[in-house]
């Protein structure tokens, strides 16, 4: 299994998948606070590997949770992250489908966990930036679940083109 490497850019997306993949490998492989900074240090290549080569020193026995606090200060700074949460609030289908509404909806909500911190509202946050058309045959319905709102948003927006294509 190869860890995923980091080359030290700052680019949000980036950099969250990158920490999701090491965080994913310390669930399948264990180890202490201060072995999971040492495989990191590992994965850092280019400019990252840089950076950490002037930070270690001041940061020998760091733990996981330091590491990721100066690590999302020089590669993903807050304004960057407060951008990305007002991004999500701001977040509507438009001309998108279902579909491309819910991945880039899922990809954002992660900058604002405490707007979909519960299931309601996450529910309301997704219903809130339907299309009208969708939105008036989903929000009727008061769904309580995540899935079943978006079980019922793909199915209306199916209904809606039907409905569409039979009056062109």
């Amino acid at each position: 299994m190869k860890p995923p490497v980091f080359h030290g850019i700052i680019a949000p997306l980036k950099v969250e998948a990158w920490i999701l993949g090491i965080e994913k490998l310390f669930k399948v492989f264990p180890c202490t606070e201060t072995q999971k900074v040492q495989l990191v240090a590992f994965t850092l290549e280019c400019d990252a590997r840089r950076w950490w080569m002037l930070m270690r020193n001041d940061n020998k026995d760091d733990t996981w949770a330091h590491f990721l606090e100066i690590f999302y200060e020089k590669y993903f700074p807050q304004c960057v992250r407060d951008r990305k949460a007002a991004e999500f609030m701001e977040l509507k289908q438009g001309n998108k489908s279902i579909t491309e509404y819910e991945a880039q909806f899922t990809e954002l909500a992660r900058f604002a966990p405490h707007m979909v911190n519960t299931d309601y509202k996450k529910v309301r946050q997704f219903e809130g930036g339907l299309r009208d058309p969708i939105l008036d045959k989903v929000n009727v319905l008061k769904l309580l679940t995540y899935v079943d709102v978006l079980d019922r948003a793909l199915i209306a927006e199916r209904n809606v083109a039907i409905h569409k294509q039979n009056f062109e």
